[in-house]
């Protein structure tokens, strides 16, 4: 396990005028705390203190960056590595350049990065929920109810917040879903995997950036609803493969 320095928590929330509020009843769990807590839900971009500090012409280069990412991500990476060297101490920093990383196929850089943002920012959220990832991927799910304190609810887990993007949402609800389904409390999945699914509905313009996350529950609860899924998908892309073979008369 990549071992933690304590840090203050780099994201906050803020008001916002597209979010939803989401409440938790109390459940049974093996964790110290269960659902217990109402938040709201954003899509829109929350504070980032650390980030906000810097001058507007970084803040600029790195937007353009960030952008590069989903196009060409390895041209992203040289300028990220730059930054990063400037300025050690902005989590999303690492965060950017594990994507820009993964994008372009370069596995062990990724995981380099995801567990170096979580031994510099512990608290950061996203730099927990990479490396939840990361412990999924190598099957040791254990580790998650450490990453998380045993705080299977956000609002204990970041008592201070009141409002979470909805990405952040999702990859939490995800990796404690499997957290909980191969614990053997597949109940508790589902409650996860039930709130992912409204999410799901409620923020379909975050879909590119949500499915994945979903999916890597989806597929240990329902495997079949999403075999199912994909069917339809090939068939549709099939029908619009022909349909585009017909040129116009």
């Amino acid at each position: 396990m990549a071992k933690r320095r304590r840090s203050k928590p780099s994201r906050r929330s803020s008001r916002s005028s597209s979010s939803r509020s989401l409440s938790r009843r109390p459940s049974s769990s093996p964790s110290k705390a269960g659902y217990v807590s109402e938040y709201e839900i954003t899509s829109s971009p929350l504070p980032n203190p650390t980030y906000d500090r810097l001058p507007q012409h970084v803040r600029d280069d790195i937007e353009r960056l960030y952008e590069q990412i989903w196009t060409k991500p390895r041209k992203a990476i040289p300028g990220l590595l730059e930054w990063i060297e400037k300025y050690p101490d902005v989590p999303i920093l690492y965060n950017y350049l594990t994507a820009a990383y993964s994008r372009s196929g370069q596995r062990r850089k990724t995981k380099d990065v995801i567990e170096k943002n979580y031994q510099r920012n512990p608290d950061y959220l996203f730099a927990r929920l990479n490396y939840a990832n990361l412990c999924i991927k190598k099957g040791d799910y254990g580790e998650i109810a450490e990453i998380f304190e045993y705080k299977f609810d956000l609002k204990l887990l970041y008592p201070q917040r009141k409002r979470f993007h909805v990405t952040e949402v999702v990859g939490f609800m995800s990796a404690t879903g499997v957290y909980f389904f191969h614990g053997g409390k597949r109940e508790l999945a589902e409650k996860c995997y039930e709130v992912l699914e409204r999410i799901e509905r409620n923020y379909p313009g975050n879909a590119k950036a949500i499915e994945p996350p979903i999916t890597q529950l989806r597929w240990r609860l329902h495997p079949k609803g999403l075999w199912q899924r994909f069917m339809v998908w090939v068939l549709s892309r099939n029908r619009s493969a022909r349909g585009s073979d017909i040129q116009p008369s």
